[in-house]
């Protein structure tokens, strides 16, 4: 458990949960992480005279993530431990937590090295915040095979790892999902499993939790986004999985518009149903290429920039589609483009329904006429190219060079 700064009566009530735990067999560390000295008196007071607990106090804070190490380097070299997880010190941990987990390790199959469980949304005070019906539909939300992993971050907050394959890759490292960052990377070791059952209770938006920082400020949230694309993109470029898809999105003006673009068509991969394999090559066609500078200030590890001073809009295309190397490209900046991250992806999901089926004598081409659902539109003659609309990139090639661009 790290802690840093946490309201003392949550930080009671996890501590007391994880020794209160049926199995007893373990070990507990809590890593102080620069906490004040009353929360590191506190947590003494709660930890005195039970020989499975350690506190290791560190008096600079230095994140999350190097508290981790910090634990998990003490737990690796000890023979004698089998299974790790950490929790949270705002968290409440049921008397099966433990057990459950650990039974699946022990008794699955030896190429399982992740297990993880449901758990319920508590508010400030400890009360539930799901019914009947959403602790079902978030049951099923988390039964997903491990393949799905690289899009959706649907293991949560309730896990465990068997050590011997957590030992064969670094610690945490990249804050702040430094957990979803740790589970791509442990999986490309070991399969996965799951637990339908919720064996604790996560404390939503407490007040000192890292998520509910990352919630306070644009700028902060951005960090999270950046840091969220960037784990799936080094994942995929670890397994070469290649672009699926191109944005091309030329641009004049270094507007607040341009800008709430751009946030709009990052935020596709933010939001369920995440799909995120795509790269944004961002063309600057202002005289003096004055757009790069103020969109840099938005990161994206998917994002191309290219200036091309004077050029016009058709010219960029033009370039775009010339670089996008990729099965679709889709025309961004004007117009109809998809509204949400559902119709983006059905666009993208038609698509490969078409060309899985070998039409591809039909120039076919998705498109979201009303921005709330995707249709497939069959091109008839060469035309101009449809701003939000999704083409496979041959096509849109060969329209390109039909229009002499």
């Amino acid at each position: 458990m790290p802690v840093y700064k946490q309201k003392p009566s949550y930080l009671r009530a996890a501590i007391r949960s994880i020794l209160a735990q049926n199995y007893r067999n373990y070990k507990f560390i809590i890593v102080v992480d620069g906490a004040p000295a009353d929360t590191v008196k506190m947590i003494r007071e709660e930890m005195q005279g039970d020989h499975r607990t350690r506190v290791i106090v560190k008096m600079r804070n230095e994140g999350v993530a190097k508290a981790l190490n910090t634990g998990f380097q003490y737990f690796l070299e000890d023979p004698e431990i089998q299974y790790l997880t950490w929790v949270s010190s705002d968290n409440i941990y049921y008397p099966t937590f433990i057990e459950k987990l650990r039974d699946v390790l022990k008794y699955g199959s030896e190429n399982i090295g992740l297990v993880y469980s449901s758990f319920r949304h508590i508010g400030s005070g400890g009360q539930s915040l799901q019914t009947e019906k959403d602790l079902i539909a978030f049951r099923e939300f988390q039964k997903q095979p491990k393949e799905n992993l690289l899009d959706v971050c649907f293991v949560g907050v309730s896990f465990m790892y068997k050590k011997q394959y957590a030992a064969n890759i670094k610690g945490y490292e990249l804050e702040p999902v430094e957990d979803y960052d740790y589970w791509l990377r442990l999986t490309e070791f070991c399969d996965i499993d799951y637990v339908p059952e919720e064996l604790m209770d996560y404390r939503k938006n407490s007040p000192l939790s890292i998520s509910a920082q990352l919630n306070r400020t644009q700028m902060q949230y951005r960090r999270w986004r950046y840091a969220f694309n960037l784990a799936k993109q080094q994942a995929r470029n670890r397994r070469g999985i290649p672009f699926e898809t191109t944005i091309v999105f030329p641009v004049s003006h270094a507007s607040d518009e341009t800008v709430k673009k751009l946030d709009t068509v990052l935020d596709i991969s933010a939001y369920p149903p995440f799909y995120s394999n795509f790269k944004l090559l961002i063309y600057d066609i202002s005289p003096t290429a004055c757009v790069i500078p103020a969109l840099k200030t938005i990161p994206d590890p998917r994002i191309t920039f290219l200036a091309r001073p004077g050029a016009n809009e058709r010219q960029a295309i033009k370039f775009g589609v010339e670089a996008a190397n990729t099965p679709y490209t889709i025309l961004f900046g004007k117009g109809n483009f998809p509204t949400s991250p559902y119709v983006f992806y059905s666009l993208v999901l038609q698509q490969r329904q078409v060309s899985n089926r070998e039409m591809l004598s039909q120039p076919l081409i998705a498109a979201s006429a009303d921005q709330h659902a995707a249709k497939l539109r069959i091109l008839l003659a060469a035309t101009e190219p449809v701003y939000g609309e999704l083409y496979r990139t041959d096509q849109l090639s060969a329209i390109i060079k039909g229009l002499g661009l």
